[in-house]
């Protein structure tokens, strides 16, 4: 997914508040404007803009959908300038106030929106609205001051609209960066003890029941003192393009030296069983002879509300029951795992010497 698309979920979320509080600065002008003289301007298309103000700027707080998010700033910018062209409209005196009033919602408007393209639209359109209020017809040939005044005031609300949501995805990215360090092994590039145990805390939070399962390779001490630390990580990394390539889990993470840790999803034992032995099958063809390994295994059920060490103690019995009877299988409730659906298994990449 491109880096733009990962950050618009992160700025809708800290732009929103700041939002909402100009956004509601502007509803307070609105209604003190309308009860300054409300004999004269409250009427039938004032008491329309205040509802539709308070309806989007309501909305605006609520809704998830980025787009919509976007199209309802806009909204809300529009139906401002609306309300304020039709007090002017209604009260010839206030046309002196027009110019600074639209020059204002311009520049202001800058920091309301996190796209470029938004921003442009939306001071057109303001323009547009607030033209016909404003006072034209000077002598002289002064109307191209008031075209200075409408380019000038939309290059500068440009600059700022552009060079803060420039420094703001510079600084998401560079936020991002971390913390996907702080989330990822350094090794096997999958998520490590800490993000993996936060993904499985979620998971229960949120209510959700599935298997979990903890796997251990096999001789992997036996096997860095033979042949190395060089084919001990090649090892590991292959554990991890296992993990991968093998569909079916929620998510994986390197929870300790040799240790792994998967979630499965569901209450279906027979699908988190399939999963586990179609993932042991992968890792033991994922590098070729003479690293060639074998890892074991042991799974635990979880449902919401669960105890986590509890679930966590549960796997790590069945673990050291696999260890004790052989190896290369996976127990649950201290039995192992058979295959019930004779599916041919595809074996994971191989990793050669």
């Amino acid at each position: 997914m491109p880096a733009s698309l990962k950050l618009r979920p992160r700025m809708q979320r800290l732009l929103s508040p700041a939002v909402a509080q100009a956004q509601l600065i502007g509803i307070v002008a609105w209604l003190a404007v309308l009860l300054i003289n409300p004999l004269e301007v409250f009427g039938f298309y004032a008491a329309v803009c205040t509802l539709t103000l308070l309806v989007v700027y309501r909305l605006h707080r609520a809704v998830v959908n980025f787009f919509m998010w976007r199209a309802l700033g806009v909204v809300y910018i529009v139906v401002l300038s609306v309300g304020f062209a039709y007090v002017i409209r209604s009260n010839a005196e206030l046309r002196i106030l027009a110019l600074p009033l639209t020059v204002t919602l311009v520049i202001s408007s800058s920091i309301l929106f996190v796209s470029v393209q938004d921003y442009l639209f939306s001071a057109l359109l303001i323009w547009w609205v607030m033209w016909a209020v404003i006072e034209t017809g000077l002598p002289g040939g002064l109307e191209m001051y008031l075209l200075i005044f409408c380019v000038s005031s939309v290059l500068l609300g440009f600059n700022l609209n552009f060079s803060y949501l420039k420094n703001l995805r510079s600084v998401l990215l560079v936020e991002s960066e971390f913390r996907e360090l702080a989330e990822t092994d350094y090794l096997t590039s999958i998520l490590n003890r800490r993000a993996f145990m936060e993904s499985f805390e979620k998971l229960i939070e949120t209510g959700q029941s599935g298997h979990f399962m903890m796997l251990d390779i096999d001789s992997f001490k036996l096997k860095n003192d033979q042949f190395g630390h060089d084919i001990g990580d090649k090892i590991l990394c292959a554990m991890a393009a296992c993990l991968k390539s093998t569909k079916g889990s929620h998510s994986f993470g390197r929870i300790g030296g040799e240790e792994f840790g998967v979630l499965v999803v569901g209450d279906d034992p027979d699908v988190a069983s399939e999963f586990a032995l179609c993932l042991l099958q992968a890792i033991r063809c994922s590098v070729a002879p003479p690293h060639h390994y074998t890892c074991s295994a042991g799974m635990a059920r979880f449902s919401a509300g669960a105890d986590l060490s509890t679930v966590l103690k549960c796997a790590d019995r069945n673990l050291y029951a696999a260890k004790r009877n052989g190896k290369d299988c996976v127990y649950l409730d201290g039995e192992p795992l058979r295959s019930r659906l004779p599916v041919p298994i595809k074996p994971a990449r191989t990793y050669e010497d």
